[in-house]
């Protein structure tokens, strides 16, 4: 975009130049045009005729000229509003898009804000969700106790059920005898 402007403002200096280099050649003209209407009077010693030839000569040349000048002012001056024009439309489209650029930015800190309050949400139930795992993981390990003692427990009372198993047949003989 910066490039374009640049390159606007060099053109829109080139075109200024040319218009001021217009100008002087202009004023030289009329004023080359005056000295000869002058040195025409001057020329009066010499051929009438050819000095009426040269008067009419210079004379109908100035208008040409003018005429020239006046065509290369309309020349330039609509390559002036071409360019004004083509200005215009860069500023057009230098604002259209700085405007998307600007909801561009605005959407996308919506979503960021949308992010950050859903990041605070998910860490907020990792936290939570943390500490059930901290309790429940103290739970396993009471229950995983308490499994033991009871297993442990179990055990000896099997054993015990087995020695009194045994000795019940033994305790029979001995009450039946």
């Amino acid at each position: 975009m910066d490039l374009g402007i640049v390159a606007e403002n060099e053109k829109v200096s080139t075109v200024t130049e040319h218009v001021q280099h217009l100008a002087y050649e202009k004023s030289a003209l009329c004023l080359q045009v005056q000295l000869q209407d002058g040195n025409d009077g001057m020329d009066q010693l010499g051929d009438p005729q050819e000095g009426m030839r040269k008067v009419a000569s210079s004379k109908t040349e100035f208008p040409a000229r003018v005429l020239f000048s006046e065509e290369e002012k309309l020349k330039i001056s609509k390559d002036l509003i071409d360019l004004q024009i083509e200005t215009n439309k860069m500023k057009e489209q230098y604002e259209t898009e700085n405007f998307e650029l600007k909801n561009m930015i605005l959407a996308l800190e919506n979503r960021v804000q949308e992010l950050e309050l859903c990041s605070e949400k998910v860490t907020g139930e990792r936290d939570s969700l943390q500490e059930r795992l901290r309790a429940l993981e103290s739970i396993r390990k009471e229950l995983a106790q308490e499994y033991i003692i009871l297993k442990s427990n179990y055990l000896a009372l099997g054993k015990e059920l087995d020695q009194e198993v045994r000795q019940t047949p033994a305790l029979i003989l001995v009450f039946l005898a």
